[in-house]
């Protein structure tokens, strides 16, 4: 099989977390290079960035959360998402010691990767779930997980979602006085429908480079897939990839956790009901934004291809 170069921007940065560990489970697992491909990657400063270098030729292909691609599509960007890489977001809301409820949240200053980036998208369903005027809210643009924590540890911002992996560490060192005030499965029921990560690319890439989209897509489904079945999998690529250790026992609740609960997207999840509810509550939090169509943001020959090549499996994402 002839190798096929590709280029790809990781919108998280020069990490990766178990929110985005596919992507490194596609690459570490050689899934990738299973199908042919050459992966470059380039690490860009959140979603926004990374679908932005999509829009100015720099990669082929990005990843970071479904919000920038369906506002990029709104405001008229010729950008496809082709795969989910995930179905929802393991993090956790870490707060300073004297907010001890979400009735305390009011005011707070709240740390983001970026304006309308997924950290922003998730929070603001938060609060919205929560009851919580966004105007009330401080929001802070600080970037990504490094440097919200740095922040939350001097005590100069309030507020962040971070990692799971992350907020577990800080949680156990008892230099610091930051405590979990949302866990994974409280963040779960508070906002049931999480905005997640999405490979998109190019109107163009699409219609010029399918067989690279065909071999991405089947590559990122395989990589789904093994961290869900496999928790040897799920632990040789946590350890090769995530910066953030913590005790063995822990990556294990991570992992189970993680299946438990669907959040590995085995048939790549661009399912009818799913991809409603994210679009709906998209533009129910931006009406400013005229809203697209399904097939204007979504390319879903590719999931469909390699169902068949692959085979379906039983899970939430199964149309």
């Amino acid at each position: 099989m002839k190798k096929l170069p590709i280029r790809l921007a990781a919108g998280s940065g020069p990490t990766f977390g178990v929110d985005d560990l596919s992507c490194a489970a596609a690459t570490h697992l050689g899934l990738w290079e299973d199908e042919g491909l050459d992966v470059t990657w380039t690490p860009v400063h959140g979603g926004v960035a990374a679908m932005q270098a999509v829009m100015d030729d720099i990669v082929d292909v990005a990843y970071g959360g479904l919000g920038p691609a369906l506002r990029f599509r709104s405001e008229g960007k010729p950008l496809k998402i082709i795969v989910s890489m995930a179905r929802s977001l393991a993090q956790n809301l870490v707060v300073q010691r004297e907010i001890k409820s979400t009735e305390d949240l009011k005011g707070v200053s709240w740390a983001l990767d970026g304006f309308g980036a997924l950290s922003h998208h998730m929070a603001r369903l938060l609060v919205k779930s929560l009851n919580i005027p966004e105007t009330e809210i401080d929001w802070q643009a600080v970037g990504p997980p490094p440097e919200r924590i740095e922040r939350l540890l001097n005590g100069t911002i309030d507020v962040s979602l971070i990692r799971v992996e992350e907020a577990m560490s800080l949680n156990a060192d008892p230099s610091n006085t930051l405590h979990n005030l949302l866990g994974f499965a409280q963040l779960k029921d508070l906002v049931p429908v999480q905005p997640h990560g999405v490979l998109a690319t190019s109107d163009t890439y699409v219609s010029e480079h399918s067989e690279e989209l065909h071999r991405l897509t089947r590559g990122m489904i395989r990589a789904s897939r093994a961290l869900h079945n496999d928790f040897d999998a799920f632990k040789t690529v946590y350890e090769r990839n995530v910066s953030v250790e913590v005790a063995p026992e822990e990556v294990h609740n991570i992992w189970q956790q993680e299946s438990v609960s669907d959040g590995f997207a085995v048939n790549g999840e661009l399912s009818l009901v799913h991809w409603q509810d994210e679009m709906r509550l998209f533009y129910e939090l931006n009406p400013e934004l005229t809203p697209v169509s399904r097939s204007d943001v979504i390319s879903e020959i590719f999931v469909e291809e390699a169902l068949k090549t692959l085979g379906s499996v039983e899970g939430p994402d199964l149309n």
